[in-house]
C-alpha cells in the first residue's frame, strides 16, 4: 500500500515538473505567443507548479525523506525552486523574469536525479550517470511540455489562428530531433549503468526490466508519431489552400498529438514505478 502511494505521489510529482518547465521553456525556442495565447501558457505552467508543490509536500508523509535526510534536503530545494520558479511565471508582463523561472524549473528537474537511482552510484564514471540522467529528464520535459501547449492550441478554447499552430509546431520541429537524440543517448547511457551489457538479454525475467522493456516501446510508438507529424502533417498543414484541407489536417494533428500526450502520460507512470524497483545492477 505504501509503495502504491508513493508510486502514485512520484508519478503527478514528475508530471507537473514535466509541465512546469517544458510549457516555461517553449517560447524561448519558438516563437512567442501573442498576449491572449500566453495567459493560457502561464495558466498551464502555474497548474504545474501547484501541482508539484503539493505533490512534493505529500511526499514527506511516506517513509524515507525525512527533513534530517539527504533526500529530503534535496526535495526542500526543489520545492524551494518551484515556488521561486512560479512567483516569477506569474509576474506581468514575463520579460527576463521568465526566463529566469526556466532557468529555476530546470533546477528543480535536475534534482529529481539527487533523488533515483543514479544518486547511490559509486562505481567509477558515476558522474557521467548522473549527468545522463539529468539530460534525460531535460530533454523528457521540453517534449512533454511541447506536447501540453500544442494541445492547448488545438483546442477550440484557445481559438489559436493557422499561423499561431504552424509557429509552434515549426518552433519545436526546430529542436526535436535534438530532443530525441538527447532521449536515445541519455537513455543508453542509463541503461549501461541501471541494466548492464550483462542483463540486457534477460530484461523480461524481473519486475524492473519488464517495466523499461514497455516504456521503451512506449517510447517507439511516440518516435513514430511524433515522426507522422514532423514529415507529414506539418508539410500538409503549410501547403493546404482550401477550408477544408486545413480542417482534416489540424483534426488529424489533434489526434496524433493527443495520443503522444496519452503515451508520454504512461511513460511518465513507467519512469515513476521504475523509481520505486531495483535495478539488476543493484
Amino acid at each position: 500500500m505504501i509503495v502504491t502511494g508513493l508510486t502514485i505521489v512520484k508519478f503527478v510529482h514528475l508530471s507537473a515538473l514535466m509541465l512546469l518547465f517544458g510549457c516555461g521553456a517553449f517560447p524561448l525556442y519558438a516563437k512567442k505567443p501573442d498576449k491572449a495565447l500566453h495567459g493560457y501558457l502561464r495558466g498551464l505552467v502555474l497548474a504545474g507548479a501547484i501541482i508539484a508543490l503539493t505533490s512534493g509536500a505529500l511526499w514527506f508523509a511516506f517513509p524515507g525523506p525525512g527533513l534530517d535526510t539527504a533526500f529530503g534536503q534535496v526535495l526542500i530545494v526543489r520545492l524551494l525552486l518551484i515556488a521561486g520558479a512560479s512567483i516569477l511565471f506569474a509576474r506581468k508582463p514575463a520579460g527576463a523574469a521568465w526566463s529566469v523561472a526556466v532557468v529555476l524549473s530546470a533546477c528543480a528537474v535536475a534534482t529529481i536525479a539527487w533523488t533515483g537511482h543514479a544518486r547511490s552510484g559509486v562505481i567509477p564514471g558515476a558522474g557521467l550517470h548522473m549527468l545522463g540522467d539529468v539530460l534525460h529528464l531535460m530533454a523528457a520535459g521540453v517534449w512533454i511540455g511541447a506536447l501540453a501547449w500544442l494541445l492547448m492550441l488545438l483546442s477550440p478554447n484557445t481559438q489559436a489562428t493557422q499561423r499561431e499552430i504552424e509557429h509552434a509546431l515549426a518552433g519545436f520541429s526546430g529542436v526535436g530531433p535534438g530532443v530525441v537524440a538527447a532521449l536515445v543517448i541519455t537513455g543508453i547511457v542509463n541503461s549501461l549503468y541501471l541494466v548492464g551489457p550483462q542483463n540486457a538479454l534477460s530484461l523480461w525475467r524481473n519486475a524492473y526490466g519488464l517495466t523499461l522493456l514497455i516504456k521503451l516501446a512506449l517510447f517507439v510508438i511516440m518516435f513514430a508519431l511524433a515522426a507522422v507529424n514532423r514529415y507529414r502533417l506539418t508539410p500538409r498543414l503549410a501547403m493546404a489552400t482550401d477550408r477544408s484541407t486545413t480542417e482534416q489536417t489540424l483534426r488529424a494533428f489533434k489526434g496524433t498529438i493527443a495520443a503522444e500526450t496519452v503515451l508520454a502520460v504512461l511513460v511518465l507512470a513507467a519512469v515513476a514505478l521504475l523509481g520505486v524497483l531495483p535495478p539488476p545492477t543493484d
